[in-house]
């Protein structure tokens, strides 16, 4: 068995490369992810933001700040959870200076390899998608204002689909959902440590 952390980073270094779609010419950097290589919790945004782009880390907004005191509010850090995006770089419209915008299917088709890769070599127990076009690659054709706060099977992980931090940042209904969402984590945590999953 090989370094996972040595693997993770070699696996970073070629996505912080790759030019398989046309996102690169515009991104200043590739956002890989961040975080522990033997994760037991995965969380999957939809891609990089401004901030993003320029720190080459995931979630270090005011979406990210949020984030972390989710985080915190079930007594994890980032240090112990891994978090990336379905895509590494930054989706832009117009010119410089660009604005975000959302992930098209192809974008997203490309960068899938990737997220294939990083959920082979971290193995996560719990795979917690993001918003709408994460969830979309794990639970197609779902509805989000549906399902958030439900656990799905996948193989032997479990999917939990959440609201996005950014869009809870500004309706007050997500952002109170979204918390109260986030308290599940600690749950399946619980029931797999105690062995009741997995």
């Amino acid at each position: 068995m090989g370094d996972p952390k040595k693997e993770l980073e070699e696996l970073h270094q070629k996505i912080r490369a790759c030019v398989a779609c046309p996102l690169h010419r515009t991104r200043t950097q590739a956002v890989p992810g961040v975080g522990n290589a033997r994760a037991r919790v995965m969380l999957i945004g939809e891609g990089p933001g401004r901030m993003e782009d320029l720190k080459g880390e995931p979630f270090v907004g005011q979406a990210g700040q949020f984030l972390d005191r989710l985080l915190a509010s079930v007594g994890l850090t980032r240090q112990e959870v891994y978090i990336t995006n379905v895509v590494k770089c930054r989706p832009v419209r117009g010119a410089p200076p660009y604005e975000n915008r959302p992930p098209n299917a192809e974008e997203i088709a490309a960068c899938a390899p990737w997220l294939d890769q990083q959920l082979a070599l971290i193995q996560p127990k719990l795979i917690v998608t993001l918003g709408r076009y994460a969830m979309e690659a794990f639970l197609p054709g779902k509805k989000i204002s549906e399902v958030h706060g439900k656990l799905f099977s996948r193989g032997d992980q479990i999917v939990l689909p959440l609201y996005h931090p950014a869009v809870a940042l500004y309706r007050a209904d997500q952002k109170e959902t979204l918390i109260e969402d986030f308290q599940i984590i600690r749950e399946v945590l619980a029931e797999i440590s105690s062995g009741a999953r997995g």
